[in-house]
């Protein structure tokens, strides 16, 4: 399962705002901004999408393309656990990071203070161990992180995975950029997800090329483009 060739030319880098990323020199990518890891997740994935569900359902179910680092899942954990609220958290990751990478990681405390500035007295105990709960949760299989946070990840593509219908609430869409997966930024992938999507759905995605907008489109979304996240001008958020 961690025997991901991906790994086998990999940095671990410091971003901006302290916490770490991952970058891949033989495709000169990585999984975030270095202008700042953490403070692109919430600017892109948890205060336009994740937050707006906060108090209006019993159970908010969200779906993640690209679990990576975690970090999106360990966010949406602590806000939620501060906010009160129950979570089903699903993710589909076809290269899951080895367990010598993710121990290596800085979130665990980090992510809190961030999380903090929006809820300064939320008591998070031991949230912070809960990092790690994340990556060593069995593949495959739900598993209760906490009382409120229930998480299904799934080690596949995610043209192959089959995903219930009219169920999701959010969708955080963190696939790497169309120049180096173009197959998961299609109509069909789209689709797939619309029939997935709750009449209240929000996706949010980094990404704002043309294409990307004509497949959300095509598929049944209505789209808006919000300011993006430092170094980035423009991202993508669709509902229906």
């Amino acid at each position: 399962m961690e025997n991901n060739l991906l790994y086998n030319d990999y940095e671990l880098v410091v971003t901006a705002d302290g916490s770490h990323s991952i970058r891949f020199s033989a495709i000169d990518e990585g999984y975030h901004s270095t202008h700042g890891a953490i403070k692109e997740a919430m600017h892109v994935y948890i205060l336009p999408n994740l937050v707006l569900h906060i108090g209006r359902c019993h159970t908010i179910y969200v779906f993640e393309m690209g679990f990576g680092t975690g970090l999106n899942a360990y966010l949406t954990y602590l806000y939620a656990k501060a906010a009160g609220c129950r979570l089903h958290y699903t993710a589909v990751e076809a290269y899951p990071i080895p367990k010598e990478v993710y121990t290596r990681l800085n979130y665990a405390e980090l992510c809190i203070d961030e999380i903090k500035t929006f809820y300064p007295t939320a008591d998070f105990g031991t949230a912070s161990a809960d990092f790690m709960k994340l990556h060593t949760a069995n593949w495959g299989e739900e598993t209760h992180i906490s009382d409120d946070f229930t998480l299904h990840k799934h080690h596949c593509a995610m043209q192959d995975i089959c995903l219930p219908q009219n169920l999701y609430h959010t969708i955080y869409y963190d696939a790497f950029a169309p120049q180096f997966q173009p197959e998961l930024w299609s109509k069909d992938i789209f689709e797939k997800l619309r029939q997935a999507s709750s009449p209240q759905v929000i996706l949010t995605t980094y990404c704002c090329k043309g294409d990307v907008k004509r497949a959300l489109k095509a598929s049944g979304y209505t789209i808006e483009k919000l300011p993006g996240p430092k170094g980035k001008r423009e991202m993508l958020r669709a509902t229906l």
